[in-house]
């Protein structure tokens, strides 16, 4: 009997999309149940999120922290080592940022961003490094120091925002505003979607290139998969796991620093609304892919913006794509049994090739 075999990938793909549909159709008949038209609701969620250059900007500039903070958990998570506290990193790296902006402001432009951004990211790396050698020097379980680090990060920031670095104009909990030279330039009027973008897609290529093209990604993967079998292989996995710390970390400070440089222009002590838990939610999903990281990051900040219009056109609740979202996990969860489903139906496809 000829079977035909099916890579693992393309399970995973037909997994999550199955997953995705099943979620609509939920929220569909949740719409239905409240007395609303589905193909209402769905059609000005759409258009609310791609309807017009001014929306599609909007969905562009809510999926730049989502790619940053999801690569950041792809690059974690592939190494075997779980970082939690990507909230806490964009905290620390946001105020570096912040800190750069309003203390050299003689800079131009061309010098100031990128000294800000290396800032960030050299305090996301550093916060990063921390729970990351307790775990390879002493073993202790980087998840519980790293949520507890988010912790420390927003107190201390907000404690800075507030008190030595607080605002002369009023008491909002935000620093001074930045240089106007570090402001990055808003590519769509009257839309957040500023240059920002194109750092991004420079600093995910860069990722792709060191996750599928090199032989440290190809380590990092290693001892993600089968940490025993890599340390037979000569790998050390305890460096690499600090490094890819050190690097998901980073990436989260420069999350934060694009919400300095390219929206509020300051720090804000509630600069993030969950960036990296959401993030981290999107390279879960896509098994900590990047180019999956990617897409999905899209398809979240479609929901996202989206849903804002559903509600204001037919007054729907825009949570229900928060209950989309949590739909869509809840099946990727069950991925084993899709792809079962999907083998039996190959599998009589090749039986019927065979008679």
């Amino acid at each position: 009997m000829k079977k035909l075999k099916l890579s693992q990938d393309l399970e995973y793909i037909f997994s999550l999309a199955l997953s995705v549909i099943l979620a609509l159709i939920i929220g569909a008949i949740i719409i239905l149940a409240n007395g609303k038209s589905p193909f209402t609701a769905y059609a000005a969620l759409i258009n609310g999120a791609l309807g017009s250059p001014y929306k599609i900007a909007t969905t562009f500039a809510k999926t730049v922290p989502l790619i940053l903070t999801g690569l950041a958990t792809a690059v974690a998570f592939s190494s075997g080592i779980f970082n939690i506290g990507g909230e806490g990193q964009l905290y620390l790296g946001a105020f570096a940022a912040a800190y750069v902006g309003f203390t050299f402001t003689n800079l131009p432009g061309i010098a100031g961003i990128p000294l800000a951004l290396i800032f960030a990211a050299l305090a996301g790396g550093f916060y990063a490094l921390v729970p990351a050698l307790l775990k390879v020097k002493y073993g202790i379980d980087e998840v519980i120091t790293t949520i507890m680090f988010n912790s420390i990060a927003t107190l201390f920031t907000s404690y800075l925002a507030n008190y030595p670095f607080a605002s002369s104009v009023g008491k909002m909990g935000a620093t001074e505003m930045i240089a106007p030279a570090y402001k990055l330039l808003r590519l769509v009027a009257r839309s957040k979607l500023h240059t920002g973008i194109f750092y991004t897609a420079l600093i995910a290529l860069f990722i792709y290139y060191l996750m599928e093209k090199t032989s440290a990604g190809y380590d990092f993967k290693m001892i993600g998969s089968n940490p025993i079998f890599a340390r037979y292989g000569g790998i050390n996995a305890e460096r690499n796991m600090v490094i890819a710390m050190i690097i998901s970390g980073a990436l989260c400070g420069i999350a934060g620093a694009f919400e300095v440089l390219g929206n509020h222009y300051r720090f804000l002590q509630a600069i993030s609304p969950g960036y990296a838990f959401d993030g981290m939610l999107v390279s879960l999903i896509v098994k900590n892919n990047v180019l999956g990281v990617i897409l999905m990051s899209i398809f979240f900040g479609m929901l996202k913006t989206g849903s804002i219009a559903m509600e204001y056109e037919t007054a729907i609740p825009s949570e229900l794509v928060l209950v989309i979202q949590s739909i869509i996990i809840l099946f990727i969860a069950g991925e084993k049994g899709f792809a079962n489903i999907l083998r039996r139906i190959y599998a009589k496809e090749g039986a019927g090739q065979d008679v």
